[in-house]
């Protein structure tokens, strides 16, 4: 049993330490996306609270639609698996007017080009998502 609290902290540990990645990760998209729709390249930091006002902003939002999804859901005998991807769809569009705005106000630019900017994002992330799929589905199959 003594062995667990120093799994249980070492797990903590590399959280903590996945955080600044993540959000370097998140930073270097963003600042590329603007570069991508013809915008000045952002600073880090200006380009860091940016990217954590937004986090901040659709975490609460996205907490409020769960709730509300979830219990609808419930509610008509949905699978609960089935109310997960519910919100994902459900959320696109809030996430975009979100991104777009504070986007848009907090760099001084249109409403569209904030909206450009989202595009582009979710483009780079769905082509890293892809990219790794399609290089899991080959390790797969040449494993097998």
């Amino acid at each position: 049993m003594a062995p667990f609290p120093l799994v249980l902290l070492g797990c903590c540990f590399a959280l903590v330490l996945l955080i600044p990645v993540g959000l370097f990760v998140l930073t270097s998209v963003f600042r590329q996306a603007c570069v991508l729709c013809g915008l000045p390249r952002p600073s880090v930091g200006t380009a860091t609270g940016v990217m954590l006002l937004i986090w901040v902003s659709k975490t609460a939002s996205q907490a409020v639609m769960d709730v509300i999804v979830l219990e609808a859901c419930r509610a008509a005998g949905v699978p609960q698996w089935e109310a997960g991807i519910i919100i994902v769809f459900l959320f696109l569009p809030i996430d975009l007017l979100i991104s777009a705005a504070l986007h848009a106000g907090l760099m001084n630019i249109k409403f569209g080009k904030g909206v450009e900017v989202w595009f582009v994002q979710m483009f780079i992330y769905l082509s890293v998502f892809a990219a790794a799929g399609i290089v899991a589905a080959i390790v797969y199959f040449v494993m097998n």
